[in-house]
């Protein structure tokens, strides 16, 4: 499965109190073309999907905080997952796309094989954490046990490279803060 597939099958299972944040590239333009909107879309933020929805995940914990990310932004941030496990808000959950690229700019290689996903998210000691290769007839039961735990939760999914031909999210930066305050402020 590719990761727009992944997220296309999101759509059935997320409710309207979800929040997501999206990393930058790809993976933002499949959640604006993809999902309901407004979401969290950043743009040149390599790193910080955890963080910012960490910081989501405190500030609003009647509102449930999905983050969307690749690996090459996963590993960017890395410590950040850390400083995460530390807080375990159960508001929050983590979606790990990883292709073993950096898709958005070339296709150059992470460093994500070096990394036991599985042994790493097992130490961080928090409710659900799991790392899997995704699969189409295992994806949705995937996506619906990560997103129904009462935890802070992970699911790292191995996947395949590719994307859909998808115009940039016309909204800038601005405009996407001011979309986002006016939903989580309603």
């Amino acid at each position: 499965m590719k990761g727009f597939d992944v997220i296309t099958a999101l759509k059935e299972l997320i409710s309207e109190n979800v929040i997501i944040v999206s990393s930058n590239g790809n993976i933002s333009r499949e959640v604006f073309n993809l999902l309901p909107q407004p979401q969290v879309y950043l743009r040149g933020s390599m790193g910080l999907p955890v963080p910012i929805g960490l910081g989501l995940a405190l500030a609003n914990p009647d509102k449930q905080i999905l983050v969307i990310t690749g690996d090459g932004n996963f590993l960017m941030g890395f410590n950040s997952s850390v400083t995460t496990a530390f807080y375990k808000p159960k508001n929050l959950k983590i979606l790990i796309l990883d292709n073993n690229k950096y898709f958005t700019t070339g296709g150059q290689e992470t460093v994500s094989s070096a990394l036991d996903f599985g042994s790493f998210l097992n130490s961080l000691n928090i409710g659900y954490s799991e790392s899997k290769q995704a699969k189409k007839e295992k994806v949705k039961n995937n996506l619906i046990e990560f997103l129904k735990s009462k935890s802070f939760s992970i699911l790292h999914l191995q996947i395949d490279s590719g994307k859909l031909q998808l115009e940039n999210i016309p909204w800038q930066p601005k405009e996407i803060t001011q979309r986002i305050v006016e939903r989580l402020t309603k």
